[in-house]
């Protein structure tokens, strides 16, 4: 069949009007991946040698995603919630944002099981622009200051201590 024949001068597609609305549907900011990243960036810079197992980058990164959640996990680290009402989190966006992380430098994964996400010089580059600017990302860096220096020993020890 010929172009001609298939769009020809009587057929619906000739004069069909293609028209484009904006209809804005907003990412929510926890499923932006930029702002993923920096949320990663603050968390691995919080835990010593700035790195972290996959499954506390999740908890901490999920703890940040709601006031509630971050009251959450404040209450099982002060020992007054059951840790297992707490532990068994995760972000769903962090697999995205870790691979991008990965792809642009930022992190690095080690680990026998490649378990254990590391924040790269770019990262730790990224945490300093961050910190430079009081205003930006002042509530993440104030939450994650109430947990002084992390490390996947400490929270080990808090998850036994509160099971």
């Amino acid at each position: 069949m010929s172009e001609e024949g298939f769009l020809g001068a009587g057929d619906v597609l000739t004069h069909a009007r293609v028209e484009f609305r904006s209809q804005p549907h907003p990412i929510p900011a926890d499923a932006r991946i930029v702002y993923k990243l920096a949320q990663i960036a603050l968390v691995l810079n919080s835990f010593n040698r700035k790195s972290a197992s996959i499954e506390n980058l999740h908890l901490f990164t999920w703890s940040l995603q709601s006031r509630r959640r971050g009251q959450m996990l404040l209450s099982w680290w002060a020992g007054s919630r059951y840790s297992n009402t707490v532990t068994r989190r995760s972000d769903p966006h962090l697999a995205v944002a870790l691979n991008v992380g990965l792809i642009r430098g930022l992190v690095s994964l080690s680990g026998a099981n490649k378990n254990r996400v590391t924040l790269q010089p770019l990262g730790a580059l990224l945490v300093q622009q961050i910190d430079s600017d009081s205003d930006l990302m002042s509530a993440e860096k104030t939450y994650l200051q109430q947990f002084n220096r992390l490390s996947d020993a400490a929270i080990s020890r808090r998850l036994v201590r509160s099971s």
